[in-house]
Protein backbone atom coordinates (compact mmCIF):
# COMPACT_ATOMS: atom_id res chain seq x y z
CA UNK A 1 0.00 0.00 0.00
CA UNK A 2 2.82 2.38 0.92
CA UNK A 3 4.59 1.58 -2.34
CA UNK A 4 1.41 2.35 -4.32
CA UNK A 5 1.06 5.73 -2.61
CA UNK A 6 4.68 6.58 -3.36
CA UNK A 7 4.23 5.63 -7.03
CA UNK A 8 1.03 7.68 -7.36
CA UNK A 9 2.60 10.75 -5.69
CA UNK A 10 5.66 10.42 -7.91
CA UNK A 11 3.55 10.27 -11.08
CA UNK A 12 1.51 13.32 -10.02
CA UNK A 13 4.71 15.25 -9.17
CA UNK A 14 6.22 14.46 -12.57
CA UNK A 15 3.14 15.72 -14.40
CA UNK A 16 3.07 19.09 -12.63
CA UNK A 17 6.80 19.79 -12.96
CA UNK A 18 7.53 21.98 -16.01
CA UNK A 19 11.18 21.09 -16.25
CA UNK A 20 13.50 23.17 -18.44
CA UNK A 21 11.47 23.25 -21.62
CA UNK A 22 12.34 26.93 -22.22
CA UNK A 23 16.05 26.78 -21.40
CA UNK A 24 18.32 29.08 -23.39
CA UNK A 25 21.86 27.75 -23.30
CA UNK A 26 24.84 30.06 -23.77
CA UNK A 27 26.57 27.48 -25.94
CA UNK A 28 23.77 27.75 -28.49
CA UNK A 29 23.73 31.55 -28.95
CA UNK A 30 25.93 34.62 -29.47
CA UNK A 31 25.23 37.21 -26.76
CA UNK A 32 25.07 40.68 -28.33
CA UNK A 33 25.80 43.25 -25.59
CA UNK A 34 26.15 46.35 -27.75
CA UNK A 35 24.54 47.23 -31.06
CA UNK A 36 24.16 50.28 -33.25
CA UNK A 37 22.19 51.54 -36.24
CA UNK A 38 23.41 54.03 -38.84
CA UNK A 39 21.95 55.33 -42.07
CA UNK A 40 23.85 54.75 -45.31
CA UNK A 41 24.01 57.29 -48.14
CA UNK A 42 21.33 55.37 -50.08
CA UNK A 43 18.95 55.10 -47.12
CA UNK A 44 19.74 51.54 -46.04
CA UNK A 45 20.42 50.43 -42.47
CA UNK A 46 24.01 49.84 -41.37
CA UNK A 47 23.90 47.57 -38.31
CA UNK A 48 26.89 46.91 -36.08
CA UNK A 49 27.04 44.48 -33.15
CA UNK A 50 29.61 43.83 -30.44
CA UNK A 51 29.74 40.20 -29.33
CA UNK A 52 31.89 39.27 -26.30
CA UNK A 53 34.28 36.37 -26.88
CA UNK A 54 34.32 34.16 -23.81
CA UNK A 55 37.40 32.23 -22.77
CA UNK A 56 38.00 29.83 -19.89
CA UNK A 57 40.71 30.64 -17.37
CA UNK A 58 41.77 30.01 -13.81
CA UNK A 59 39.11 32.41 -12.56
CA UNK A 60 36.35 30.88 -14.67
CA UNK A 61 34.77 32.01 -17.91
CA UNK A 62 35.48 35.63 -18.85
CA UNK A 63 35.37 37.95 -21.85
CA UNK A 64 38.16 40.45 -22.55
CA UNK A 65 37.56 41.27 -26.19
CA UNK A 66 34.66 41.61 -28.59
CA UNK A 67 33.89 40.48 -32.10
CA UNK A 68 32.60 43.46 -34.12
CA UNK A 69 30.35 42.53 -37.04
CA UNK A 70 28.66 44.91 -39.49
CA UNK A 71 25.96 44.28 -42.08
CA UNK A 72 23.76 46.41 -44.34
CA UNK A 73 20.08 45.71 -44.90
CA UNK A 74 16.78 47.27 -45.90
CA UNK A 75 15.27 46.93 -42.41
CA UNK A 76 16.61 46.20 -38.90
CA UNK A 77 15.23 42.63 -39.13
CA UNK A 78 16.93 42.20 -42.49
CA UNK A 79 20.20 43.32 -40.87
CA UNK A 80 19.75 40.80 -38.05
CA UNK A 81 19.05 38.00 -40.50
CA UNK A 82 22.24 38.83 -42.39
CA UNK A 83 24.18 38.93 -39.13
CA UNK A 84 22.91 35.44 -38.33
CA UNK A 85 24.44 34.30 -41.63
CA UNK A 86 27.79 35.80 -40.59
CA UNK A 87 28.22 34.95 -36.92
CA UNK A 88 28.36 31.43 -35.58
CA UNK A 89 25.21 30.44 -33.66
CA UNK A 90 22.08 32.57 -33.24
CA UNK A 91 21.89 36.28 -32.40
CA UNK A 92 20.58 36.91 -28.86
CA UNK A 93 19.71 40.36 -27.43
CA UNK A 94 18.71 39.07 -23.98
CA UNK A 95 21.81 40.67 -22.38
CA UNK A 96 21.89 43.82 -24.49
CA UNK A 97 23.43 46.71 -22.53
CA UNK A 98 23.42 49.60 -24.99
CA UNK A 99 21.60 50.40 -28.23
CA UNK A 100 23.37 53.15 -30.17
CA UNK A 101 21.66 55.34 -32.77
CA UNK A 102 23.83 57.24 -35.22
CA UNK A 103 23.01 60.94 -35.54
CA UNK A 104 21.56 60.74 -39.05
CA UNK A 105 19.62 57.60 -38.23
CA UNK A 106 18.13 59.26 -35.13
CA UNK A 107 16.84 62.20 -37.19
CA UNK A 108 14.33 59.90 -38.87
CA UNK A 109 11.67 57.83 -37.11
CA UNK A 110 13.64 55.66 -34.67
CA UNK A 111 10.77 53.34 -33.78
CA UNK A 112 11.33 50.78 -36.60
CA UNK A 113 14.75 50.02 -35.13
CA UNK A 114 13.23 49.49 -31.67
CA UNK A 115 10.24 47.50 -32.90
CA UNK A 116 12.56 44.58 -33.58
CA UNK A 117 13.47 44.38 -29.90
CA UNK A 118 10.04 45.09 -28.45
CA UNK A 119 8.56 42.17 -30.40
CA UNK A 120 11.20 39.75 -29.14
CA UNK A 121 10.26 38.35 -25.69
CA UNK A 122 13.91 37.54 -24.97
CA UNK A 123 15.17 41.11 -25.56
CA UNK A 124 16.35 43.34 -22.72
CA UNK A 125 13.72 46.09 -22.89
CA UNK A 126 15.62 48.30 -20.40
CA UNK A 127 18.83 48.50 -22.43
CA UNK A 128 20.18 52.05 -22.50
CA UNK A 129 19.41 53.86 -25.78
CA UNK A 130 21.98 56.48 -26.75
CA UNK A 131 22.36 58.89 -29.67
CA UNK A 132 25.89 59.05 -31.11
CA UNK A 133 27.27 62.30 -32.49
CA UNK A 134 28.49 60.89 -35.79
CA UNK A 135 28.17 57.16 -36.46
CA UNK A 136 27.40 54.38 -34.02
CA UNK A 137 29.71 51.96 -35.84
CA UNK A 138 32.67 54.30 -35.24
CA UNK A 139 32.03 54.19 -31.52
CA UNK A 140 31.66 50.40 -31.33
CA UNK A 141 34.92 49.94 -33.26
CA UNK A 142 37.02 51.92 -30.77
CA UNK A 143 39.51 49.71 -28.96
CA UNK A 144 39.32 50.68 -25.31
CA UNK A 145 42.75 51.07 -23.72
CA UNK A 146 41.85 49.19 -20.58
CA UNK A 147 41.11 45.50 -20.60
CA UNK A 148 37.36 46.12 -20.91
CA UNK A 149 34.61 45.46 -23.43
CA UNK A 150 33.14 48.49 -25.17
CA UNK A 151 29.62 47.50 -24.05
CA UNK A 152 30.79 47.30 -20.42
CA UNK A 153 32.63 50.62 -20.73
CA UNK A 154 29.57 52.38 -22.13
CA UNK A 155 27.27 50.80 -19.55
CA UNK A 156 29.56 51.94 -16.70
CA UNK A 157 29.84 55.44 -18.19
CA UNK A 158 26.05 55.70 -18.47
CA UNK A 159 25.52 54.51 -14.88
CA UNK A 160 27.99 57.02 -13.45
CA UNK A 161 26.35 59.84 -15.44
CA UNK A 162 22.93 58.75 -14.17
CA UNK A 163 24.11 58.74 -10.56
CA UNK A 164 25.49 62.27 -11.03
CA UNK A 165 22.16 63.57 -12.45
CA UNK A 166 23.60 64.20 -15.90
CA UNK A 167 21.39 61.78 -17.86
CA UNK A 168 17.98 60.28 -16.97
CA UNK A 169 17.70 56.85 -15.40
CA UNK A 170 16.15 54.16 -17.60
CA UNK A 171 13.17 53.05 -15.50
CA UNK A 172 10.87 51.67 -18.20
CA UNK A 173 10.94 50.84 -21.91
CA UNK A 174 11.19 53.92 -24.12
CA UNK A 175 8.06 52.82 -25.98
CA UNK A 176 6.05 53.97 -22.93
CA UNK A 177 6.85 57.60 -23.82
CA UNK A 178 7.13 57.23 -27.59
CA UNK A 179 3.39 56.73 -28.10
CA UNK A 180 2.24 59.22 -25.47
CA UNK A 181 1.04 62.32 -27.41
CA UNK A 182 1.50 64.47 -24.30
CA UNK A 183 5.24 64.13 -23.86
CA UNK A 184 8.54 63.94 -25.68
CA UNK A 185 11.78 62.49 -24.41
CA UNK A 186 15.51 63.09 -24.30
CA UNK A 187 18.28 60.54 -24.83
CA UNK A 188 21.95 60.69 -23.85
CA UNK A 189 24.19 62.15 -26.55
CA UNK A 190 27.68 60.70 -26.74
CA UNK A 191 30.68 61.58 -28.89
CA UNK A 192 33.33 59.02 -29.99
CA UNK A 193 36.96 59.98 -29.38
CA UNK A 194 38.99 57.43 -31.39
CA UNK A 195 42.38 59.06 -30.75
CA UNK A 196 41.87 58.99 -26.98
CA UNK A 197 40.31 55.51 -27.26
CA UNK A 198 37.29 56.61 -25.26
CA UNK A 199 33.93 58.35 -25.54
CA UNK A 200 32.49 61.46 -23.94
CA UNK A 201 28.93 62.20 -22.85
CA UNK A 202 28.18 65.69 -24.20
CA UNK A 203 24.53 66.25 -23.32
CA UNK A 204 20.92 65.23 -23.92
CA UNK A 205 19.48 64.88 -27.42
CA UNK A 206 15.99 66.46 -27.63
CA UNK A 207 13.32 64.53 -29.54
CA UNK A 208 10.12 65.71 -31.18
CA UNK A 209 7.94 62.63 -31.39
CA UNK A 210 10.12 59.80 -32.67
CA UNK A 211 12.76 62.02 -34.30
CA UNK A 212 15.92 63.67 -33.00
CA UNK A 213 15.62 67.40 -33.59
CA UNK A 214 19.35 67.90 -34.08
CA UNK A 215 19.37 70.15 -30.99
CA UNK A 216 20.59 69.13 -27.57
CA UNK A 217 21.03 70.33 -24.03
CA UNK A 218 24.70 70.69 -23.18
CA UNK A 219 26.33 68.73 -20.39
CA UNK A 220 26.19 71.86 -18.20
CA UNK A 221 22.42 72.24 -18.82
CA UNK A 222 21.61 68.57 -18.27
CA UNK A 223 21.68 68.58 -14.46
CA UNK A 224 19.38 71.58 -14.12
CA UNK A 225 16.99 70.12 -16.72
CA UNK A 226 16.75 66.85 -14.77
CA UNK A 227 16.05 68.79 -11.57
CA UNK A 228 13.32 70.64 -13.49
CA UNK A 229 11.97 67.22 -14.52
CA UNK A 230 12.08 66.10 -10.85
CA UNK A 231 14.67 63.40 -11.57
CA UNK A 232 17.41 64.08 -9.04
CA UNK A 233 19.74 61.17 -8.33
CA UNK A 234 22.54 60.62 -5.79
CA UNK A 235 24.32 63.91 -6.48
CA UNK A 236 23.67 66.98 -8.61
CA UNK A 237 26.70 69.23 -9.06
CA UNK A 238 26.29 72.61 -10.74
CA UNK A 239 28.98 75.12 -11.74
CA UNK A 240 28.13 78.81 -12.11
CA UNK A 241 30.09 81.94 -12.91
CA UNK A 242 29.32 84.37 -10.08
CA UNK A 243 32.06 87.01 -10.58
CA UNK A 244 33.80 88.81 -13.42
CA UNK A 245 37.46 89.68 -13.93
CA UNK A 246 38.75 87.96 -10.79
CA UNK A 247 42.36 86.81 -10.75
CA UNK A 248 43.11 84.01 -10.99
CA UNK A 249 40.13 83.24 -13.22
CA UNK A 250 39.07 80.25 -11.13
CA UNK A 251 37.87 82.71 -8.47
CA UNK A 252 35.00 83.70 -10.79
CA UNK A 253 33.27 80.33 -10.32
CA UNK A 254 31.39 78.40 -7.69
CA UNK A 255 30.57 74.68 -7.61
CA UNK A 256 27.80 73.35 -5.40
CA UNK A 257 25.87 70.14 -4.89
CA UNK A 258 22.07 70.17 -4.68
CA UNK A 259 21.26 68.21 -1.53
CA UNK A 260 17.49 68.54 -1.76
CA UNK A 261 15.26 69.66 -4.60
CA UNK A 262 11.57 70.48 -4.41
CA UNK A 263 9.52 71.12 -7.53
CA UNK A 264 6.18 72.91 -7.76
CA UNK A 265 4.64 72.64 -11.24
CA UNK A 266 1.45 74.53 -12.00
CA UNK A 267 -0.20 74.15 -15.42
CA UNK A 268 -3.08 76.50 -16.20
CA UNK A 269 -5.15 75.48 -19.23
CA UNK A 270 -8.76 76.46 -18.69
CA UNK A 271 -9.17 77.19 -22.40
CA UNK A 272 -7.07 76.71 -25.57
CA UNK A 273 -6.20 80.43 -25.77
CA UNK A 274 -4.83 80.70 -22.26
CA UNK A 275 -2.23 78.05 -21.45
CA UNK A 276 0.57 78.91 -19.05
CA UNK A 277 3.06 77.05 -16.87
CA UNK A 278 4.72 78.08 -13.61
CA UNK A 279 7.71 75.96 -12.66
CA UNK A 280 9.14 76.75 -9.23
CA UNK A 281 12.20 74.97 -7.84
CA UNK A 282 13.62 75.18 -4.31
CA UNK A 283 17.18 73.91 -3.76
CA UNK A 284 19.08 73.28 -0.56
CA UNK A 285 22.73 73.23 -1.56
CA UNK A 286 26.19 72.50 -0.25
CA UNK A 287 29.15 74.60 -1.41
CA UNK A 288 31.81 72.28 -2.81
CA UNK A 289 34.20 74.86 -4.27
CA UNK A 290 34.32 78.63 -3.86
CA UNK A 291 37.84 80.11 -3.93
CA UNK A 292 36.45 83.56 -3.04
CA UNK A 293 35.33 82.07 0.32
CA UNK A 294 34.14 84.82 2.75
CA UNK A 295 31.09 82.79 3.81
CA UNK A 296 31.40 83.60 7.49
CA UNK A 297 28.47 86.03 7.78
CA UNK A 298 24.75 85.60 7.21
CA UNK A 299 24.68 88.74 5.07
CA UNK A 300 27.23 87.36 2.62
CA UNK A 301 25.43 84.02 2.48
CA UNK A 302 22.10 85.78 1.82
CA UNK A 303 23.67 87.78 -1.00
CA UNK A 304 25.13 84.62 -2.53
CA UNK A 305 21.74 82.86 -2.19
CA UNK A 306 20.12 85.68 -4.18
CA UNK A 307 22.85 85.64 -6.82
CA UNK A 308 22.64 81.88 -7.31
CA UNK A 309 18.83 82.06 -7.42
CA UNK A 310 18.90 84.73 -10.13
CA UNK A 311 21.52 82.93 -12.22
CA UNK A 312 19.70 79.58 -12.03
CA UNK A 313 16.33 81.21 -12.77
CA UNK A 314 17.79 82.69 -15.96
CA UNK A 315 19.40 79.37 -16.85
CA UNK A 316 16.15 77.44 -16.26
CA UNK A 317 14.24 79.81 -18.56
CA UNK A 318 16.97 79.48 -21.19
CA UNK A 319 16.57 75.69 -21.07
CA UNK A 320 12.78 76.06 -21.47
CA UNK A 321 13.34 78.30 -24.50
CA UNK A 322 15.65 75.70 -26.05
CA UNK A 323 13.02 72.99 -25.58
CA UNK A 324 10.29 75.15 -27.09
CA UNK A 325 12.46 76.05 -30.09
CA UNK A 326 13.12 72.35 -30.61
CA UNK A 327 9.39 71.66 -30.07
CA UNK A 328 10.37 69.02 -27.53
CA UNK A 329 7.96 68.74 -24.61
CA UNK A 330 10.33 66.66 -22.51
CA UNK A 331 8.87 68.02 -19.25
CA UNK A 332 5.56 66.32 -20.11
CA UNK A 333 3.38 69.44 -19.94
CA UNK A 334 1.01 68.01 -22.54
CA UNK A 335 0.54 64.88 -20.45
CA UNK A 336 -0.47 67.11 -17.53
CA UNK A 337 -3.01 69.01 -19.66
CA UNK A 338 -4.42 65.74 -21.01
CA UNK A 339 -4.89 64.41 -17.47
CA UNK A 340 -6.19 67.51 -15.66
CA UNK A 341 -7.59 69.75 -18.41
CA UNK A 342 -8.91 67.18 -20.85
CA UNK A 343 -11.54 69.48 -22.41
CA UNK A 344 -8.79 71.88 -23.43
CA UNK A 345 -6.61 68.99 -24.64
CA UNK A 346 -9.34 67.81 -26.98
CA UNK A 347 -9.50 71.23 -28.66
CA UNK A 348 -5.80 71.84 -29.36
CA UNK A 349 -3.04 70.55 -31.61
CA UNK A 350 -0.37 70.23 -28.94
CA UNK A 351 2.58 70.14 -31.35
CA UNK A 352 1.52 73.54 -32.70
CA UNK A 353 0.57 74.99 -29.31
CA UNK A 354 3.58 73.91 -27.25
CA UNK A 355 6.16 76.38 -28.69
CA UNK A 356 3.81 79.27 -27.80
CA UNK A 357 3.02 78.28 -24.21
CA UNK A 358 3.82 80.98 -21.63
CA UNK A 359 6.45 79.44 -19.33
CA UNK A 360 7.74 81.03 -16.14
CA UNK A 361 10.57 79.31 -14.34
CA UNK A 362 11.89 80.35 -10.95
CA UNK A 363 14.66 78.85 -8.81
CA UNK A 364 15.24 79.62 -5.13
CA UNK A 365 18.56 78.59 -3.57
CA UNK A 366 19.35 78.16 0.10
CA UNK A 367 22.91 77.39 1.14
CA UNK A 368 22.72 74.99 4.07
CA UNK A 369 26.28 73.67 4.08
CA UNK A 370 29.56 75.31 3.13
CA UNK A 371 32.30 72.96 4.27
CA UNK A 372 34.05 72.87 7.64
CA UNK A 373 32.94 76.47 8.36
CA UNK A 374 29.31 75.44 9.03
Amino acid sequence: MKISKIVIISIISVTILTGCWDQYLLKDVKMVMGTGFDLTSDGKILGTVAIPLFTSGAGGTEARESQIVTEIGDTPRDVRNKLNHTIAKQYSASKLMVLLLGEEYAMQDIYPGLDLYYRDPKSNLLANIVVVKGRATDLLNIKIQKNMLMSEYLSSLIQSEQDATFIPLTKRPLISDMFDPGTDFVLPLIEPKPKEKEAQMIGLAMFNGHKYTGQYLTHEDSTLYLLMADQKRKSAWIKLKVHENQEPKMKNFIVFNVLKSKRDLKVMAKNPDDISVDLNLAFKVEIMEYPEDQLYSEKQIDELNKKLSNLLTKKANDIINKMQKANSDSLGIGRHINAFHHDTWEKINWKKEYPNVDFKGKVTVEITKHGIFN
